[in-house]
């Protein structure tokens, strides 16, 4: 039995892998360090509930955005130490608050990342940050289904086609306590190189990765860059922030996107406010802003439980999202990335990170030196 037709085709949220009967899929890594289902053919029945679960090749339920906010935490360090303006954390306050779970990506101990569940604010604190690389799922749908069978208010986190997957697999199970939130994702970037790219840097440095932080806000929200903790001395670097911009290194799906747009699979999507100065006057201090749209009603109804502990702006919805251009289409596949995987199975992550990085500085330069040229 095939699964998908086409690695382009397999965002791989695992809800087939979690869907199945006789436990027959296990999620396997590619040379690209992407994880893929496959099928143990010994146990595999052929009764097609992994093809039919995937809302990747057979749709998704759809809410439309209807309104956007810029939003602020009113406690700063909690902003201060999220990924945009911590609206996350004024939400999934309110859901542990009625002794529920939370799900999330979090950094395990070899600083790859997963899905875990948190029911109190310790756990739920490793979910702030960018997670600049793909979450390995588990078996969080199961859990999610679990909790909500024992009547838990649950919010999930996580990418658009995480969320519609977890809705595919819950099927007819009561999700009248279920709150989803999908994030503005401009690709998921390959795993390996992550782990490549924290070996290059604990060569470079000499020591052991003790910490990570794929953007640093110590040096302003709006720069980005990320911050290496070399035997808990912090190091702020650019190469692995360039590699992921230069798109070479994202999941085939996510240049194949199908939920690049506004109709959302997850009650509310979280985004940075990008062009926050062009919409809403004096509401950015560089220290984070989030953009929050609203597509259903349930997410409207949260929102108004935790509005005392956030600053909200409600903003015009077509301008929000101008600077947030996944919200509109999905990356484009550059017609660099077959040559640079050939590169890297060819020479490896070292001689791969000081091309790739060289020709991005370079194509930085004379990007500067053609704008310079149009001002004057």
């Amino acid at each position: 039995m095939q699964i998908f037709p086409s690695k382009s085709e397999c965002c791989g949220c695992s809800a087939c892998k979690q869907i199945c009967p006789k436990g027959a899929i296990a999620m396997k890594p590619d040379s690209e360090g992407f994880l893929y289902p496959q099928i143990d053919v010994s146990l595999c029945i052929e009764c097609g509930a992994c093809q039919k679960i995937c809302a990747f090749q057979n749709g998704y339920e759809k809410n439309h955005s209807k309104t956007a906010y810029a939003i602020k935490h009113k406690d700063f360090n909690t902003r201060f130490t999220s990924r945009s303006g911590a609206v996350f954390v004024a939400l999934s306050d309110y859901i542990l608050n009625k002794k529920g779970s939370v799900y999330g990506a979090a950094f395990q101990d070899d600083f790859s990342v997963s899905h875990i569940r948190a029911t109190d604010r310790y756990v739920r604190d490793k979910f702030k940050g960018s997670k600049y690389v793909q979450s390995d799922m588990k078996d969080t749908f199961k859990s999610v289904k679990n909790d909500l069978n024992n009547d838990m208010y649950v919010m999930f986190s996580g990418t658009a086609c995480q969320v519609a997957g977890l809705k595919r697999y819950l099927g007819k199970c009561d999700t009248s306590k279920l709150y989803t939130c999908d994030i503005a994702c401009h690709g998921v970037p390959s795993p390996i190189i992550w782990k490549e790219y924290l070996k290059h840097c604990e060569k470079k440095f000499c020591g052991k990765v003790t910490k990570a932080d794929f953007r640093d806000k110590t040096i302003g929200w709006n720069t980005h860059k990320e911050a290496i903790w070399i035997d808990d001395n912090k190091h702020i670097l650019n190469g692995y922030t360039y590699l992921f911009y230069e798109d070479d290194i994202e999941r085939p799906s996510c240049y194949n996107c199908k939920y690049s747009n506004l109709d959302r699979p997850a009650d509310l999507t979280l985004a940075d406010f990008w062009g926050i100065d062009r919409v809403v006057e004096n509401f950015n201090d560089n220290k984070g802003v989030s953009l929050l749209l609203v597509n259903s009603e349930k997410g409207s109804r949260i929102l108004n439980k935790v509005i005392g502990n956030i600053h909200c702006v409600e903003c015009d919805l077509n301008a929000s999202i101008k600077s947030n251009p996944n919200l509109s289409c999905p990356t484009a596949k550059p017609d660099s990335r077959e040559d640079f995987w050939d590169f890297y199975y060819k020479n490896g992550f070292e001689k791969t990170f000081k091309k790739y990085y060289n020709k991005i500085i370079i194509k930085k330069i004379k990007r500067r030196i053609m704008n310079k040229d149009e001002v004057l």
